[in-house]
């Protein structure tokens, strides 16, 4: 049994207002629009102590579940949560996150940190930190559509 503990941090800038990205994040049906896999379910309560919900769709391999509580919410400047990924019932990962949105000249500057509990080798530091690059990459194209 193995434990790694990883911390990265991701920023993107965004061509609109921090409001904008703040419903990105806080709305469900846009949330699912950038943040799910065809096929997935997705539900999302947006406060202080709810919950979202995202699960990968059936199919030969293990189904990916990934919950998170938000902690903290500060509108239209900070989103901070906590989750686990598990596959089928088996636990991959904890992880806190912190989602700062800033306004910048360009428009605005989102800043992912996450602290994350590696565990058994079911995920690695490393495709986590992609997987949520990419997940912030489609927030982007959502964003301009």
């Amino acid at each position: 049994m193995t434990v790694k503990h990883a911390t990265f941090t991701l920023e993107r800038v965004y061509p609109v207002s921090p409001e904008r990205v703040f419903a990105a994040w806080s709305d469900p049906a846009a949330k699912a629009g950038w943040f799910t896999v065809a096929g997935g379910e997705h539900s999302l309560d947006f406060r202080v102590g709810g919950r979202e919900v995202t699960s990968g769709p059936p199919g030969d391999g293990p189904r990916m579940t990934f919950e998170t509580r938000y902690e903290d919410i500060a509108e239209n400047e900070r989103i901070v949560y906590a989750s686990t990924l598990s596959a089928d019932d088996l636990l991959s990962t904890v992880s806190v996150t912190t989602v700062l949105i800033e306004a910048e000249a360009e428009g605005t500057r989102l800043t992912l940190i996450e602290q994350g509990t590696f565990l058994d080798g079911h995920e690695e530091p490393g495709w986590r930190e992609q997987g949520t690059g990419c997940w912030l990459d489609d927030l982007g194209t959502a964003l301009t559509k």
